[in-house]
């Protein structure tokens, strides 16, 4: 483990996460700061022939909040990558920002190969997964145990409430229902081919 003042000089593995990272994620974040005047409103926010200006303020304040959190970790990866070298800090906020996103990941896994689909094809899954095998004894202990609580609690929230209260029965079917009242049957259209469903 690092101490709190020791420096660590990027090896080239870690090197391609920080750049990664930064790319990625500065760029989502910047991209969502700054998209207030061409961003779509969703289409469950349309009411009445009109736009229902509640939902679509609570889908900015999400979109916005999800972006700060981009910003900070492309940040420390953009800041590691460039200095060649990175602080224990630094890595325990990198595990940390990993760890928020992913029990939101986990909790909103959806039924049959849709969910595994969706959970494959984020980068925080595959990301979080090398900064673990490679780079966890540089941190400390509790930091880890953190982020394993935060993954754990993800699990746990989709399993017992989820499932349960989200919609019944539990299946693609069903959610496909939701997705076309919500969204269309375009949009629709495009998660059927993610899944694997033939309507």
């Amino acid at each position: 483990m690092l101490s709190s003042t020791e420096f660590y000089q990027v090896t080239p593995l870690l090197t391609w996460v920080l750049w990664i990272e930064a790319i990625l994620y500065l760029g989502i974040g910047i991209y969502e700061i700054f998209d207030d005047f061409i961003a779509k409103v969703p289409k469950w926010a349309e009411q009445d022939g009109g736009i229902n200006a509640w939902i679509r303020i609570q889908d900015v304040v999400a979109r916005k909040m999800h972006a700060a959190i981009c910003i900070i970790l492309g940040f420390v990866a953009l800041n590691g990558a460039l200095e060649g070298h990175v602080t224990r800090f630094e890595l325990e906020l990198i595990f940390i920002s990993f760890a928020v996103l992913m029990p939101v990941i986990w909790s909103t896994m959806m039924p049959g190969k849709l969910g595994f689909m969706v959970i494959l094809l984020k980068p925080e899954f595959w990301l979080q997964l090398v900064m673990f095998i490679f780079f966890s004894h540089l941190v400390r202990t509790e930091i880890l145990l953190i982020c394993v609580a935060l993954n754990a609690w993800g699990i746990f929230v989709n399993i017992t409430h989820v499932r349960k209260v989200f919609f019944q029965p539990y299946t693609y079917a069903e959610l496909r229902k939701h997705v076309v009242a919500a969204a269309g049957e375009e949009v629709a259209a495009k998660i059927d081919k993610l899944a694997g469903h033939n309507p």
